[in-house]
């Protein structure tokens, strides 16, 4: 959108509705054990100190494009969830700092959200994602179901899948990287939701074309289901060889 057509979408309800063409989104999770494996340039990454359970990549409306670049996000926005998102929603690339990663999410995804009035406004649309972040405990299911993180252990796609239907339905994607050593190493969950923040949102077909972009800058692939996948500890030393 243009910015002319912007001032439109904010006082016309029938254009703010004709223009939220889409259904499903992502909140997509992201293990840092593995984050800088799948990072082409390895010098620029880094996993904070701080940093010790799966993060937020982001809140994804499944469309190709973004929406519009005259929808501003200001820091003060944010303060007030500041705390919260720099431990749920950190940046692992070096130099970055977390308010300009945020803004970047908000002018590629937010801006889509935002035509849904629990998402409407920068701090809407990130309190949303905190929400389900706390509500999908990825960290407690996996341990109390013994999954761990390990560089000697590998687990099949299907022990992991039966960990994670029963708490996020059948509708979900494993996506992994591959080591220097040839190994499959899990790096996000992709969890499907419809706009109302509820699981089971079905696959829709502008997905693959979405995910070619999301993955441009990295090596990341579905997990395959002919190969064990190792979930890997955090190496904040050598995070891109965090098995070596």
């Amino acid at each position: 959108l243009d910015c002319f057509h912007w001032e439109m979408k904010k006082y016309n309800s029938l254009f703010i509705f004709s223009s939220c063409n889409w259904t499903c989104m992502h909140l997509t999770l992201q293990w840092p054990g593995s984050f800088c494996i799948g990072i082409n340039n390895k010098t620029i990454c880094k996993i904070p100190q701080t940093v010790q359970y799966w993060t937020i990549h982001g809140l994804w409306p499944i469309r190709t494009g973004h929406c519009c670049d005259c929808w501003p996000i200001y820091h003060s926005h944010l303060e007030e969830i500041e705390p919260e998102l720099a431990k749920l929603w950190p940046s692992f690339i070096k130099g970055k700092h977390f308010f300009y990663f945020w803004k970047d999410e908000w002018i590629k995804h937010g801006t889509c959200a935002g035509c849904v009035e629990t998402m409407g406004s920068p701090f809407l649309y990130f309190q949303a994602a905190v929400k389900l972040r706390k509500l999908f405990d990825i960290d407690n299911i996996l341990e109390s179901s013994g999954i761990k993180t390990s560089c000697e252990v590998s687990y099949k796609l299907d022990d992991i899948r039966g960990v994670l239907t029963p708490v996020l339905g059948q509708i979900y994607d494993l996506q992994c990287v591959t080591d220097s050593k040839g190994r499959e190493a899990w790096i996000q969950l992709k969890i499907h939701l419809f706009r109302n923040q509820t699981l089971g949102c079905p696959k829709q077909e502008q997905e693959q074309k979405f995910d070619l972009l999301a993955w441009s800058n990295s090596t990341g692939h579905p997990c395959p289901k002919n190969s064990t996948i190792f979930y890997v500890p955090i190496n904040y030393e050598n995070p891109h060889e965090p098995c070596n």
